[in-house]
Parts: C-alpha cells; structure tokens; sequence
C-alpha cells in the first residue's frame, strides 16, 4: 500500500475513499467563555484510501462521528467502509491526527462494503450518540456525562420498536418486487419487523420497510417509497393484512356455499318465510346470528369463514 503524494489531490475537489472502522468513541471540549465541557461522539479508523487508486492517505484517522455514518447504524471492529469527501489541503491538521487531518474534510455519503450484515440502529442527534458511546464504556459517570447518557436513553424509550430489530443479511428490495401480501395470513404480527431500507434511505431521511423476521424477504414497502417512521410501516402493514385476511375469509365462504347447494337452498328459504311472515321458527330477523345457529345445527364447524362472512357473500349472489 503506497502512501499517496499529496499534491495530487485538488483543494476542495471531491473523492471517493475507502476505510475500515476501528471503535467510536468521544472527545471532550471546553468553552472557552466558561468552565462547561461539551462531549463530542467520534470514530477512529484505519487504513484511509483513495478508492480509485488505493493510495494510502492515512494509516489512522480520528473522524466526528456525524450522521451520515450514523444511519449506517451500529458498526463493529473491521467493518468497511465507503465515502465521498472534499480535502482542503490549505489547512492544517489538529493534534489527533497530525497534518493530514484537513485531507478528509465534509465527509459524506457512507456507505458499507460488507454485503451481509446486522443492522442495529443508533441515534443520528450527537448528543444522542454521544451517550450511546459513553453506556459502553461501564464507569463511573460525571453530571456532564450523565446528561449525554439521558439524552441517549429518551432516545431509546421512543425508538424501542426499531431497537429490538436485528436482521442479518437484509436483501435489496428489487429482488422482492413481485411479494404480494394478499393471502398471508398470520395473527402474531410480532413475526414481522419494520427495519431501515438501505435501499430507499437517503441522506436526509430513513426509509422504513417491513420484512419477514423468519425468511427476511419484504412484505410491505409502501410502493417502493418505504416509511418514515417505524410505528407508521407496523400500522400500514396491518392495515394490509387485516384486509387481507377479510378478502381470504370470504373467497373461503364463497366456496364452501357453491359447495352446499342444499345450505344455499335453505337459506333461500327461510329469506323468504321471514321477509313474507316477519318470522321463521322463532327468528324474525335475517342474519349472522340465525346463519351461525344454522351451521351448528347442520355441525358445520372449525370454518375458514365467520357467518357474517357467509352472509355478506350470500347476499352478494
């Protein structure tokens, strides 16, 4: 690995580099108006190429943890990295990373090169994430970090659907286009999880898709535009289903009545007797409670289909 020449880089022209992550972690500043110490989340990484020519521009590099890095979500050890940058060589580095530091300025566009992975979300706010940094360590918080660690635990109390989703291996949505929901029918919606989009996430929002937990294939990603909000993908995708599930249960009706002509008969029957007497053995009104009753005299049970189902797929003919 060549270590690049840096009068090649143009100032302020954009490159792609290339990285590994090593740990995040972070820094402490003080104002120099007073005495208040503000924490800052960073990530320090390793190996610092152009992506084009493998040069290496530095071995270590201490980055801000901003949040186009963060809603890659939560990184390991040796995870590799992707991102565009514009170096500004007039000026000169800082004392974690020496005179390089300026040659990664306004990092954007992270993007990760491990095809498969678990995805674990993390706050984008840095006050947030500072916090989540600093609930890993496991020591004996100040006041000042006390704060950062609340911060990051509200974002925990109103993120905890989000959270409890670890997805290994998530596919790109393309290659579920022709999923259809329709006939998917299971009453535990807890086998179902709404997770983050790589896909259809940009820099400025989150997408939100909803997948199967066991066979991660995607169920519902609202036309290929995804979700913004994880509570809005859960609620649209039972909305789906519960539809689902109705137009299911009256095909099944429908069949089991072309399938009992003397059951059709009979309703028939007594459809007239109530509409020309107003009653009919005791019933005076046609519908779902006579039609239940009627299919347990008949021991027509453990049905696909309520007899409110059967009633509305009678009368539609």
């Amino acid at each position: 690995m060549s270590t690049v020449n840096m009068k090649k880089l143009k100032n302020l022209t954009q490159y792609n580099f290339t990285a590994t992550f090593i740990k995040a972690d972070v820094i402490v500043r003080e104002r120099k108006s007073s005495s208040l110490k503000n924490i800052y989340p960073t990530v320090l990484l390793k190996n610092v190429c152009l992506a084009d020519t493998g040069e290496l521009i530095a071995k270590y590099y201490w980055l801000g943890y901003g949040k186009s890095l963060a809603k890659l979500g939560r990184l390991i050890s040796g995870t590799q990295l992707k991102f565009e940058a514009r170096p500004d060589i007039n000026v000169l580095g800082n004392k974690n990373n020496g005179d390089i530091a300026s040659l990664i300025a306004w990092p954007k566009n992270f993007r990760r090169l491990d095809k498969a992975y678990q995805y674990q979300a993390i706050p984008e706010d840095s006050h947030q994430l500072a916090g989540c940094i600093l609930s890993g360590k496991q020591q004996e918080y100040n006041e000042s970090e006390q704060w950062y660690l609340d911060q990051y635990k509200l974002w925990q109390e109103e993120n905890g659907d989000e959270l409890d989703t670890l997805v290994e291996e998530v596919p790109a949505i393309d290659n579920y286009q022709d999923i259809k929901v329709e006939d998917i029918l299971d009453d535990k919606l807890e086998k179902y999880a709404a997770i983050r989009s790589e896909e259809l996430s940009d820099s400025e929002n989150r997408k939100y898709v909803i997948i199967d937990r066991e066979t991660k294939k995607i169920l519902d990603d609202n036309n290929s535009l995804g979700y913004l909000k994880v509570k809005d993908a859960y609620e649209s995708y039972e909305h789906r289903l519960i539809n689902a599930k109705e137009r299911y249960r009256k095909r099944r009706a429908l069949s089991w009545l072309l399938n009992h002509a003397d059951f059709d008969k009979k309703l028939l029957e007594i459809y007239i007797e109530i509409t020309n007497k107003d009653q009919w053995e005791g019933y005076i009104s046609f519908d779902k409670k006579l039609v239940e009753d009627l299919l347990l005299q008949g021991n027509h049970t453990h049905l696909e289909f309520t007899s409110k189902d059967l009633l509305e797929v009678w009368y539609k003919g």
